[in-house]
């Protein structure tokens, strides 16, 4: 039944972008112009991965320069690159002066201020949305996201050739286009155009947005969870062929320029109903090792509304300190004021149609006396001046 479940959030995720849409972002097409340079054939000898090979390959994964004197020099004047970076030149300042911009200042007056922001940081059902959990909490050193999607790798970008490069940079650039659009990822379409592409999983959309929030990403290695909730690393050879009971995921190693430490991005591969939970609760285990202090939530498909999500909502509700999210995160009914602040931005007249079965009475009763305004849009009612966001904070325990 939780299959079928999850199945039908799938298909109902690409009915709702389907909706939605009224033009496919610029990001996803071809450019209308590109630089007269020659093709070249991309054939070389695997690169040593250090820092510098991982940084400069996240770089032109996002439309960036690599570093003069790259590993990846050759093929950062190739064709399918040089259309890869005019194609984000047009298409992200749009992005970035709308919605990513305006996300990151409304975090820096209402979340960042708050010592639990630091992290760890929580963001189930998260998908490869690296880019908002940087922009909302921008001062952790830890984060650690979950969905349904596969791990995946990025494989060496000198041993491609340009046909590959090319379509398979195309493919990445659609990946990312609901976001930009939406503010969410369309799954299933993800996995379709996964099977096309040479950069398997979410790894390299992960790698993507870290570098568009201007770290240097020193290493990514695949790991898993253990049956007793312990974090190992392995390989992705491993990962494709994993007995049961182990969870795969990625740990992102990165930094800011100037900064000293170390930050880490985790994503793993899980279904967090009570079904698989109950079965195999390790990733619950290791995630309560971390301590993760802040919760994000954002185009959950109101999965923690309902009962077989249970474990994930209660695991949240226990063991962090503030929670950030729109309406299909935890119902209200579970943040009473006498144990939780409470604050609640922009605008809320109920789910869009396609969930309009989670109406909640008294999250509309509180956006009409207490709410601040948001200004930017966000989540599934995604335009502006529609969205909805609340911060609950706990309140000290008692003893």
């Amino acid at each position: 039944m939780i299959s079928s479940l999850i199945l039908c959030i799938s298909a109902l995720h690409a009915s709702l972008a389907a909706a939605l849409l009224l033009a496919a972002p610029a990001l996803a097409q071809a450019p209308l112009s590109t630089p007269a340079i020659t093709a070249a054939p991309v054939t070389s000898p695997p690169a040593v991965r250090n820092a510098a090979w991982w940084t400069d390959a996240s770089r032109i994964l996002a439309g960036q320069l690599p570093e003069a004197g790259s590993a990846l020099s050759k093929i950062a004047n190739t064709m399918a690159v040089l259309q890869h970076r005019d194609a984000f030149q047009r298409s992200w300042p749009p992005f970035d002066t709308t919605r990513l911009k305006p996300a990151m200042k409304f975090a820096q007056d209402e979340i960042v201020p708050r010592p639990q922001a630091v992290g760890p940081v929580f963001y189930p059902f998260s998908g490869p949305d690296a880019l908002y959990a940087l922009g909302m909490f921008p001062n952790a050193s830890t984060y650690v996201l979950m969905g349904l999607e596969p791990v995946g790798e990025l494989p060496d970008l000198n041993t491609l050739t340009e046909a590959d490069l090319s379509n398979s940079l195309t493919e990445l650039r659609a990946s990312i286009a609901s976001i930009q659009s939406f503010s969410f990822f369309r799954t299933r379409e993800m996995h379709a155009q996964f099977s096309r592409n040479q950069f398997s999983g979410v790894t390299p959309i992960l790698l993507l947005f870290i570098a568009r929030h201007g770290f240097a990403v020193h290493r990514a290695d695949p790991i898993l969870i253990e049956p007793d909730g312990s974090l190992r690393e392995t390989t992705p050879a491993v990962q494709r062929a994993l007995p049961e009971g182990r969870v795969p995921g990625l740990r992102i190693t990165f930094s800011k320029s100037g900064e000293k430490r170390l930050r880490s991005m985790y994503y793993f591969k899980v279904d967090l109903s009570d079904n698989s939970l109950t079965a195999a609760p390790q990733p619950l285990t290791w995630i309560a090792s971390t301590a993760p202090r802040a919760t994000y939530l954002k185009s959950a498909s109101y999965l923690m509304h309902a009962p077989q999500f249970s474990q994930i909502r209660d695991f949240i509700l226990e063991k962090t300190e503030l929670i950030l999210q729109d309406d299909s995160g935890i119902p209200l009914r579970h943040f009473s004021s006498e144990h939780w602040d409470r604050a609640f931005f922009g605008t809320y007249d109920g789910p869009i149609r396609l969930f309009a079965n989670r109406f909640q009475k008294d999250l509309l009763d509180a956006y009409g006396t207490t709410a601040k305004p948001l200004g930017f849009g966000i989540g599934y009612d995604h335009q502006d001046k529609a969205s909805n966001l609340q911060r609950f904070i706990r309140k000290r325990r008692a003893g």
